[in-house]
């Protein structure tokens, strides 16, 4: 799976220096990429870029051929030739054929079979999609997410034995599904994008230079550092968006809190400077005490996620009461 995979190529990154896994599940590795940046102080560009046909023009020959690459990936070495998947949807890898087990062959039977047998209804006709990937079905975007890395480990491959050091420059180079982020690699990524991907496929450059939006992230570079906070689409919608529980509703007062602190947390920890934090820690406070909040018990709450969880805060060097105070 993805999950386990993910822990081999960063040990293989680190060790080699060279990125052939840029799939994202998250924008944790994102942060982390900025901070060893900033430690350095080498902050020099970042692009975003969106596929805008991953789903709508993919021929489904050349989808299943990629997949069918790595479930022979997957199951190539080891003694374990099948997939056993139990009543509840664990899987795991067995020796025997029991139960629901896929083989090789029977686990890309059953990929072709679901790409190529996708029917959907318009009004009273029934019809069949034979192009792109089928959407609305669960294996969707990891079909999606394996079909690039195809291209990408490809790519990356190829040119570690022809230029390493133009291998190199992909370091930073991340990508959630269709959404892709390039960081400090001298614009490269765009010049050569259409040497990695399927002519099928466009991308769209959405930023590029000293400012960009990625995932939950507004990045902008001064001074050679990346400065990074949260970003919400939903903030510039002209109605206002209902989030978080109400303490009315029909849970305890517990988790009331712990959702409250767990957005905190997450802000916190998409934040660099504490001139951002504190507005948007304003913002949500005021928001959860509109919806039954007690001051006195979201400072408790919240002086106790500070005090266990105090290396997502050094950034702004303040004491855990001077954070409480500052935005209460």
């Amino acid at each position: 799976s993805l999950h386990d995979a993910l822990p081999i190529y960063k040990n293989a990154k680190y060790f080699n220096n060279y990125n052939k896994f840029w799939i994202l599940q998250n924008s944790d590795p994102i942060i982390d990429t900025l901070k060893n940046i900033n430690r350095k102080r080498r902050a020099k560009s970042i692009s975003t870029y969106d596929f805008s046909t991953l789903y709508t023009k993919l021929p489904h020959n050349k989808l299943i051929f990629q997949l069918s690459k790595v479930i022979d990936l997957a199951y190539k070495g080891g003694d374990k030739k099948f997939i056993r998947v139990t009543e509840n949807g664990r899987a795991f890898w067995s020796k025997t054929k029991k139960g629901i087990s896929f083989s090789k062959a029977a686990l890309k039977i059953a990929v072709s079979h679901l790409i190529e047998s996708c029917y959907f209804n318009v009004g009273n006709i029934v019809m069949k999609q034979d192009i792109g990937i089928p959407m609305g079905i669960d294996p969707a975007p990891f079909w999606a997410n394996l079909f690039l890395y195809t291209y990408e480990e490809k790519y990356i491959s190829n040119t570690i034995h022809v230029d390493p050091i133009k291998a190199r420059h992909f370091h930073a180079t991340n990508r959630f599904i269709d959404d892709l982020c390039a960081i400090n690699d001298g614009g490269l990524f765009g010049r050569v994008f259409k040497e990695i991907y399927p002519e099928e496929l466009e991308l769209k450059l959405e930023h590029s230079g000293h400012h960009a939006s990625f995932l939950n992230l507004d990045i902008t570079i001064e001074d050679c550092i990346f400065v990074y906070k949260p970003y919400d689409k939903r903030d510039n919608f002209p109605f206002p968006i209902v989030r978080m529980p109400h303490i009315s509703s029909n849970i305890p007062h517990s988790i009331f809190y712990s959702a409250m602190v767990g957005e905190f947390l997450r802000i916190a920890c998409s934040t660099l400077q504490i001139n951002d934090f504190i507005p948007k820690a304003k913002d949500l406070l005021e928001r959860m005490k509109k919806q039954g909040a007690q001051t006195q018990v979201s400072q408790r709450f919240l002086r106790k996620l500070i005090c266990n969880h105090t290396e997502n805060f050094t950034q702004f060097s303040l004491s855990p009461e001077e954070l409480v105070q500052s935005f209460t």
